[in-house]
């Protein structure tokens, strides 16, 4: 049972590489799972993965005063990261609403209501692709986004909450006075961080952990249970999403608070690009296109988080340790 925990605990980072949003490649309506089980709060695993999940949050705030002070970079960089930003979310939403989708891919619009946000999506990503009226783009998307919430409801629009904080950045920095910028713009970070955290609780609470069934369906289909195959057969498709889900959970809790955000955006980076390798290996392509298509605004926010900064407006701090500089 020693062994079995270790390996559990030390598994969990790669299980968190099956990252990918199994909607995308599940059909949710009839999920194909054999003698499906539900996980129950008094199960020793739930509990065990509760605890673990707490440590880590604690030991996030804790190290964060004590990492070392980065240097804030010239505003060179600072430029190419928030124009990376812009090309990759436009990308993003121009090519989905090419596939009749709004922001995701699994999200197909659909009537007189989802043809319209189809077209206002295009219309975004023509603008941020051409560097104009940026402030506008970043309005039309938060209209977007009350769209998809209209069409799909609180909880689907929830996971994708992320496009609210890349509004909010690109309406904070683009702002078209002076004044304006000068007030927001020191929020831009800090809600471009803290909604990419609410995603990502979300989507790791309705995809892997009330939504287990999705992914042991994609786990079935795809295979990325690697460590039954290094012969730990202890550790079930059931097992590996329960660890997934409370991982992601964890990544989004530490993103909220602001605590070890480009270490904590460059592991979760790691996994992001393990499992678009992982379908490459599989002779998956298209999924694999799918899956960059549909980050895009992830990869753009962590390039974001990680060159920028993380922002220290609204930000948890360490009780101990130095200071963290202001970004």
């Amino acid at each position: 049972m020693a062994l079995a925990s270790l390996v559990s605990i030390a598994a969990v980072f790669f299980a968190s590489a099956s990252h990918a949003h199994v909607r995308w490649f599940v059909d949710t309506e009839n999920p194909k799972v054999e003698n499906f089980q539900p996980w129950s709060f008094s199960d020793f695993e739930v509990q065990g993965w509760i605890g673990f999940a707490i440590l880590l949050i604690l030991i996030s705030i804790l190290l964060d005063g004590w990492l070392p002070k980065v240097p804030v970079v010239n505003t060179k960089i600072r430029h190419d990261a928030m124009e990376l930003m812009r090309i990759f979310v436009g990308m993003s939403f121009l090519l989905t609403a090419y596939e009749g989708a709004l922001i995701a891919p699994h999200l197909e619009a659909y009537g007189g209501l989802g043809t319209f946000l189809v077209f206002l999506q295009a219309l975004i990503g023509i603008l941020l692709i051409s560097n104009n009226f940026l402030h506008y783009a970043a309005i039309l998307i938060m209209v977007l986004y009350l769209g998809v919430l209209v069409k799909f409801g609180f909880i689907m629009a929830l996971e994708y909450i992320n496009v609210i904080g890349i509004a909010l950045f690109l309406l904070f920095n683009y702002m078209p006075t002076e004044k304006l910028r000068a007030r927001f713009k020191p929020y831009s970070v800090d809600v471009l961080r803290i909604f990419t955290g609410i995603a990502l609780v979300t989507l790791g609470v309705t995809e892997k952990l009330t939504g287990a069934i999705w992914g042991e369906a994609f786990l079935a289909d795809y295979q990325w249970n690697f460590l039954q195959a290094w012969g730990f057969e202890f550790f079930t498709d059931r097992l590996f999403v329960l660890s997934a889900g409370v991982m992601e959970v964890v990544f989004g809790v530490i993103m909220i608070l602001g605590t070890v955000t480009r270490l904590n955006t460059l592991v979760l980076s790691c996994f992001m690009l393990l499992s678009n390798i992982t379908f490459l290996i599989q002779d998956k392509r298209d999924e694999a296109m799918i899956e960059i298509i549909g980050h895009m605004p992830v990869i753009a926010t962590a390039v974001i988080l990680i060159i920028l900064g993380y922002g220290q407006r609204l930000k948890v701090s360490s009780p101990f340790g130095k200071k963290a500089p202001s970004d």
